[in-house]
């Protein structure tokens, strides 16, 4: 019975231990192949990263070819590769970089399923497919993977020396389990056997003794039954455990993963950026010697990294002193040094100087003491250079503003002096000829004309300078328009009697107040009624006078005359132009009066909208808005520049 017992224990100890063992082997697996793929997944985001890089990058990679093999070869050391092979899409070699290692690593066995990386203890081949615009084929890369194969066998020696535990301890347990399962079992069986060779005579007590047997048999029937259930309990709590365990451990591994995929990431986008960086950076140590900078560093100082590495940082500023970073500063210094932000003079490699823009900032650690510091230099030669000589171009504009000022002033002294005693005497000497010389008259006519023409010009060429230079300062007031256009119609109505055109006005609205500048709204309207009669040969001239909604007023000018191309209408508002220009034009005029009524409005806060069509007529319409106050405006206006 006890040769039974053994065997019993020693089945099911093997049954539960196959159980663990499959768990193990489960465990070991599993885990090995998610930290395979893990690996396999950096090598594709670094590679992806890469060869993003060289194909967007037009200093890199140009019309099949590698602009700089240099760079290539740099960057293929940086991310630990070996070659780089660029094939077009008709299967030919366009270029590479080491080629032979290549070619000595079969690289034309690489596949180009990511997913399928073709491995080896020493190295990755990658098939990379390429479709640009610019470029399409592929790019086979080689990827040194004797850290990664290392790692794996550590990993797996390591994951299997916890699942070996796993069985052990799986053993051990079962091996407890069922023995005290057995125990029980061939406690009775010695029972049964002991009574079945006792010798015991029998008496009429045998009865009795065979109640007692029973009953202890009962009794550890019952004790078996109670150990079993508790046997029972204690492998579901303890396989419960054991699940959640392994969950904990799952979600942990896995997290961790995450964790290391997303740190890895940062530091290669950080790597990256600070590779490629279009503006200097530089990391200095607490003690002000230079750890580490990017290219445009180097570009900027004119140092190779080698030659600028371990270099004190004031030596690049010996012109300056830059706060903070001296020699006397030790690496164990906690207080972090406050951040630079100013401009330098920074010392080039040829003994140069150069104008800078630095800004520095302290990183700490979780015990908020300095690590190192970031420092961001921008060459801003340039800039300084264009500064100068914006201030020498401002100081040659303000002197010419000056002589522009001069030169007005002198001529409207210099020539409406002259002008005015000129006009002023046209009719004495009209007086003094005779009746019957008819070709005197007309050569006086012609004087007077041409002088009030001249006169006309310099005062819109004055008026257009004032204005674009601010020194016109309006007067606002509210006034009725109607009144004042019904006398400007008035005064040009014996000009339309003399070329044989009816001149309307329409004054059917009242209350046409608005808030405006008087002189320049007079000066607006003469201008427009002005040329639609001069280019009007026949028909009429319209002004009328409206009140919109919104608390406007509309003023219309419609003419019949020769109209304008819708060329011209893009730029009639232009100084100086003129639609029919050269010395044998049709009209007279100088081409400002559209332009001086443009500014005028914008002065008043008006519009003004113009539809035109060739040989038909033209309409000028302009709005004024009656809610706008520019008294209020200009005190609110003046309460800001106090407050300023």
């Amino acid at each position: 019975m006890a040769t039974r017992s053994l065997k019993l224990q020693a089945k099911l100890t093997l049954q539960l231990s196959v159980i663990f063992i499959g768990i193990a082997v489960f465990t070991f697996f599993y885990f090995t192949r998610q930290f395979e793929e893990q690996i396999k997944h950096n090598i594709k985001y670094k590679t992806t990263a890469v060869v993003n890089y060289i194909v967007k990058d037009a200093s890199a990679f140009k019309q099949n070819k590698f602009s700089d093999p240099n760079l290539i070869r740099k960057l293929l050391d940086l991310n630990n590769m070996l070659y780089l092979v660029f094939e077009n899409d008709s299967g030919k070699i366009q270029d590479a970089v080491n080629f032979e290692v290549a070619e000595k690593n079969f690289y034309v066995k690489a596949r180009t399923n990511f997913d399928e990386l073709s491995d080896g203890e020493n190295l990755y081949r990658l098939s990379v497919p390429i479709n640009t615009e610019k470029n399409k084929g592929k790019m086979y890369i080689g990827i040194r993977s004797e850290n990664e194969y290392e790692a794996i066998l550590k990993y797996k020696f390591i994951t299997g020396l916890f699942c070996l535990a796993i069985i052990v301890v799986g053993m051990v347990i079962t091996y407890f389990f069922t023995a005290l399962l057995i125990s029980p079992l061939t406690r009775i069986n010695k029972a049964l056997e002991a009574i079945s060779s006792s010798q015991v005579k029998y008496t009429p007590n045998t009865r009795n003794q065979l109640r007692v047997i029973s009953d202890r048999v009962s009794l550890f029937l019952t004790d078996y039954k109670k150990a079993s259930a508790e046997v029972d309990a204690l492998s579901k709590r303890l396989n419960d455990l054991f699940k959640d365990k392994i969950v904990e451990l799952n979600l942990e591994i896995n997290q961790r993963k995450k964790v290391e995929i997303s740190l890895q990431k940062s530091e290669e986008q950080f790597r990256l950026v600070f590779q490629n960086a279009p503006i200097g950076i530089v990391i200095i140590a607490t003690d002000g010697k230079i750890l580490s900078v990017n290219k445009s560093f180097c570009d900027t100082t004119g140092f190779n990294r080698e030659e600028i590495i371990g270099l004190h940082i004031k030596f690049l500023f010996e012109k300056n002193y830059l706060e903070g970073f001296s020699e006397e500063r030790s690496e164990a210094y906690e207080i972090p040094i406050a951040n630079i932000n100013s401009e330098k003079i920074l010392l080039r490699k040829e003994g140069n100087e150069i104008n800078v823009l630095i800004k520095s900032v302290a990183v700490l650690n979780e015990k908020n003491k300095v690590i190192h510091y970031v420092m961001q230099v921008l060459d801003i030669s340039e800039i300084k250079k264009a500064q100068k000589e914006l201030v020498e171009a401002l100081n040659k504009a303000e002197e010419s503003d000056k002589l522009k000022s001069a030169f007005l002033a002198q001529m409207s002294h210099e020539i409406r002096t002259p002008l005015n005693v000129i006009l002023t005497s046209i009719p004495l000497i009209a007086e003094e000829i005779p009746g019957d010389d008819e070709e005197l008259k007309m050569i006086l006519d012609s004087v007077k004309s041409a002088g009030r023409r001249l006169q006309r010009t310099i005062d819109m060429i004055l008026s257009m300078s004032s204005v674009q230079s601010g020194n016109y300062k309006p007067t606002y007031e509210k006034f009725d328009i109607v009144p004042d256009i019904q006398n400007l119609v008035n005064e040009f109505k014996s000009l339309t009697d003399d070329k044989g055109l009816k001149l309307k006005f329409n004054k059917g609205e009242t209350n046409s107040f608005v808030i405006a500048d008087r002189y320049t709204v007079n000066q607006v309207f003469q201008n427009i009624i002005n040329n639609a009669i001069k280019y009007t040969l026949k028909g009429h001239v319209e002004v009328s006078v409206k009140n919109l909604k919104d608390d406007k007023v509309l003023v219309e000018i419609k003419d019949t005359g020769i109209g304008m191309s819708k060329d011209y209408l893009q730029k009639m508002f232009v100084p100086f132009s003129q639609e029919d220009a050269g010395h044998k034009r049709q009209f007279e005029g100088n081409g400002l009066g559209l332009a001086l009524v443009k500014k005028y409005l914008e002065l008043n806060r008006a519009e003004i909208s113009v539809q035109s069509e060739k040989n038909v007529g033209s309409t000028f319409s302009v709005i004024f808005d009656k809610k706008i106050n520019f008294v209020e405006a200009a005190q609110k206006e003046k309460a800001l520049k106090t407050y300023h």
